[in-house]
């Protein structure tokens, strides 16, 4: 049995495997979509690479079955691309792109029967393969420089393999139109080493990505609220210490605010938990509405929430705090009782001599404590605190 043919053959297993894998990914991990766009794709590889044990065995250059197998080439390396992009963005279009494939199918299937050019022939192929890496590539992630290590080592992948395939494509012009040229044997060669490497190698980046993404949504479950999607206690905390200790490096101020819902114990008993949790998850959107991108916002308890405001001095928090607290009594919760909730706040600001978050926390509450004391629904800063003492 010749290299070529035990490359076939192991890459038939290879693509079965993968596609396996895929689908118990998909099966297993939430059902995400690309993950069954790219279980179908090495299933159709599967296909590919078995049709090409046969055509070897018992076809001979039968060009019906030649194009059969190109056809399932083309769609198969779409479909890989197009997993990337679904991955990205959910609702792309597939059309284009499985456009594209029977387009180069339907070139290399004319240049079989009408102009039998076996340069030409491979090299459509391979850069056909070769765009569609890069089109993934592409795909990944939208900043580079801001995606994770997984992220970054699959582009790097992808654009890696992409080179291969676009450097087979060249070899492939210079074999001849009937493989006679004196490349014939490089390509060939090139082609039984590399190909098949390029394909696993794809192969198993994009398990890696689907391993990588699972990984990150239990990371994101670990550290969210369930009910209002916000950081929970221990997300929020994790965040705001990275937050404080880079506020320090960079002598920059920091604010933190602890909120708590006056009287939510009363929302509850009148009017249900379900009415309890749509007002938890409206006073959360209300928050998040009114600080910016990069400040964090947690619940940490039942009714109370934290808010970390980067950059921000006390005395500045004391007026983004004092809109948020009227913009909750003002908007009532959805729904036909129609509840106004007030709250109480306790603001407090990062001091020099490395103050840790649970000193933060401390001064915070103690100041939500004193709003509570002079009758809810108002805001208390820990600095007055300190002067009146």
């Amino acid at each position: 049995m010749t290299a070529a043919l035990v490359n076939v053959f192991a890459l038939s297993f290879i693509a079965a495997m993968l596609a396996a894998v895929m689908l118990i990914a998909w099966r297993s991990f939430g059902k995400p979509r690309y993950a069954m766009i790219w279980a179908f794709a090495f299933a159709v590889a599967t296909l590919e690479w078995a049709s090409n044990l046969f055509i070897r065995f018992f076809a001979g250059d039968d060009p019906l079955l030649f194009s059969l197998i190109v056809g399932l080439c083309c769609l198969s390396n779409a479909l890989i691309a197009i997993g990337f992009v679904q991955r990205a963005r959910a609702q792309t279009s597939m059309t284009p792109l499985l456009i594209a494939a029977f387009a180069a199918a339907g070139l290399i299937t004319t240049i079989v029967f009408f102009f039998p050019q076996r340069d030409l022939r491979d090299a459509v192929w391979l850069y056909f393969a070769g765009t569609m890496l890069v089109i993934g590539a592409g795909s990944v992630t939208r900043s580079l420089r801001k995606a994770p290590l997984p992220e970054r080592a699959t582009v790097a992948m992808l654009v890696l393999f992409a080179v291969v395939d676009f450097g087979l494509g060249t070899l492939a012009l210079g074999q001849g139109s009937s493989g006679e040229g004196e490349g014939y044997l490089l390509f060939r060669t090139l082609l039984v080493l590399l190909y098949p490497l390029a394909f696993i190698g794809v192969g198993l980046f994009a398990v890696f990505l689907v391993a990588a993404d699972l990984a990150e949504k239990m990371r994101l479950l670990a550290t969210s609220d369930e009910l209002t999607g916000i950081y929970n206690r221990r997300g929020f905390e994790e965040s705001a210490e990275r937050a404080i200790r880079n506020a320090q490096r960079q002598r920059q101020p920091l604010a933190l605010v602890i909120a708590d819902i006056d009287s939510f114990k009363t929302v509850n008993d009148r009017h249900g938990h379900s009415t309890g949790d749509r007002a938890l998850k409206h006073f959360a959107s209300r928050i998040e509405r009114m600080v910016r991108r990069g400040d964090l916002i947690g619940r940490i308890g039942g009714e109370e929430f934290a808010l970390l405001l980067i950059n921000s001095r006390a005395q500045d928090a004391l007026e983004v705090v004092e809109r948020i607290r009227r913009d909750i009594a003002a908007m009532p919760v959805e729904g036909r009782a129609q509840i106004v909730m007030t709250a109480s706040f306790g603001v407090t600001g990062l001091r020099p001599g490395g103050i840790s978050l649970a000193t933060l926390l401390a001064r915070a509450d103690r100041a939500l404590y004193r709003s509570k004391l002079d009758g809810r629904d108002r805001v208390t800063s820990a600095e007055d605190l300190d002067e009146r003492i």
